[in-house]
């Protein structure tokens, strides 16, 4: 498990600066009284990606050590499960007739920011057990 704590800090330092960054572009666009009518604040979207992710991150590093052959259906099965935990906390939001755009186009954003570094550390825990055959 001591493998996994890199990517936790690169996991953090993402979620901080790219909060960092999410909030400045909402303070320039005027975007910040939207989030006091959300179904969320934004700082609780990161934090539940967050969450998220550390658990996939953990899960990938410590399956990629135990069975190998199998971290890709593994991979599969942990994002199946952030997307049904995503689906069930965004769902009051949808089905609320109040929901506007902004609220669904950040959260989306923020959903795919950490997904794709979900894909990355698996990517990498692959490289690591199957290094390329170019890699001389």
């Amino acid at each position: 498990m001591g493998k996994a704590f890199p990517y936790l800090g690169q996991l953090l330092v993402l979620a901080l600066i790219a909060l960092g960054l999410h909030f400045l572009i909402n303070s320039i666009s005027k975007d910040l009284p939207f989030w006091d009518t959300a179904h969320m604040h934004l700082w609780q979207i990161y934090a539940l990606q967050f969450l998220l992710s550390a658990i996939i991150v953990l899960g990938v590093v410590g399956i990629g050590n135990a069975m190998p052959n199998n971290l890709g259906f593994v991979f599969l099965g942990f994002l199946t499960l952030k997307i049904l935990v995503n689906y069930l906390v965004l769902n009051p939001a949808l089905q609320s007739g109040d929901t506007s755009n902004f609220f669904k186009y950040n959260y989306l954003a923020v959903f795919f920011l950490f997904v794709f570094f979900d894909v990355y550390v698996t990517y990498r825990v692959l490289n690591q057990i199957y290094p390329s055959k170019n890699n001389k």
